[in-house]
C-alpha cells in the first residue's frame, strides 16, 4: 500500500473516530441534563431502531465497495461514525474521564503496534480471515447468552478473548486494504473501507479494555 493510500485511511479513520467520540460526548452532556429523553433514547424502541441503522449501515457500506461512488461511501462512513457516537455517549455517563482518556491511549498504542505489523508482514493473511470471523461469532453468541447467565467472570474472558481477536484483526485489515489495492476499485473508496474495518477494530478494542480496566463514575 503506498504513502498516499496510508494516509488516506489513517486520516478517515481519525476523522471517524474524532466524530464518534465528539457526537458521544455531546450527547452525553446532553442527555445527563434531561433525564427524560436519555430514558426515551436508550430505552424502548427508538433505542432498538439506532443498533438497527447501525447495522444496516455497516452492511451497506461493506457490501457496497464496488458499487457507490466515493462521496456516497464517505457520507455514509460519517453517518455511521455519527449513530455510533450516540450510543458511545454511555460510556462518558458510566466511567470516569481520566480512565476513558488513559484506556484510549492504551488502544492507540496497541493499534499503531500492530496496524505497523500488518503493513510489514510478507505473508498472506487471508487465509486466516476466516478463522478469525468463526472466533467472532463464537464471541458474540457467548455474549448472548451471558445475557441471560450475568457471570462477570465470562464477561472478563469475553473481553480478554475480543481483544485479541480485534488485535489480529487490525493486521488483518491492513493486509486486506493492501490486496484491493490490486482491483478495479476506486482509491478513495478502498480508504473509507479500510478505515471502517480499522475504525470497528480500534472501538472494539477500546470499549473491551473499558470493560476490564475501566473505572466507573459510582
Amino acid at each position: 500500500m503506498n504513502n498516499k493510500l496510508y494516509s488516506k485511511v489513517f486520516g478517515w479513520l481519525f476523522i471517524g473516530l474524532l466524530i464518534t467520540f465528539a457526537v458521544g460526548y455531546g450527547t452525553n452532556i446532553i442527555l445527563i441534563n434531561n433525564l427524560d429523553l436519555a430514558v426515551k433514547v436508550f430505552t424502548g424502541y427508538w433505542f432498538w431502531i439506532i443498533i438497527i441503522v447501525e447495522l444496516l449501515l455497516a452492511v451497506v457500506l461493506s457490501l457496497g465497495l464496488r458499487k457507490f461512488n466515493s462521496t456516497i461511501t464517505k457520507l455514509l462512513y460519517i453517518l455511521y461514525t455519527a449513530i455510533t457516537g450516540i450510543t458511545f455517549s454511555t460510556i462518558f455517563m458510566y466511567f470516569k474521564m481520566d480512565s476513558i482518556i488513559i484506556i484510549f491511549l492504551i488502544t492507540s498504542l496497541i493499534f499503531g503496534l500492530f496496524a505497523i505489523i500488518g503493513s510489514k508482514l510478507q505473508i498472506d493473511l487471508s487465509k486466516f480471515g476466516l478463522y478469525l470471523f468463526i472466533a467472532l461469532i463464537g464471541v458474540i453468541v457467548v455474549s448472548i447468552i451471558n445475557i441471560f447467565i450475568g457471570s462477570s467472570q465470562l464477561n472478563m474472558l469475553v473481553s480478554a478473548v475480543s481483544i485479541l481477536i480485534f488485535t489480529l484483526y487490525i493486521g488483518y485489515d491492513i493486509r486486506k486494504v493492501q490486496q484491493l489495492t490490486e482491483t478495479d476499485i476506486d482509491e478513495d473508496n478502498i480508504a473509507v473501507y479500510g478505515a471502517f474495518q480499522l475504525y470497528l477494530d480500534f472501538i472494539n478494542i477500546f470499549i473491551r479494555l473499558l470493560e476490564l480496566f475501566g473505572k466507573s463514575n459510582d
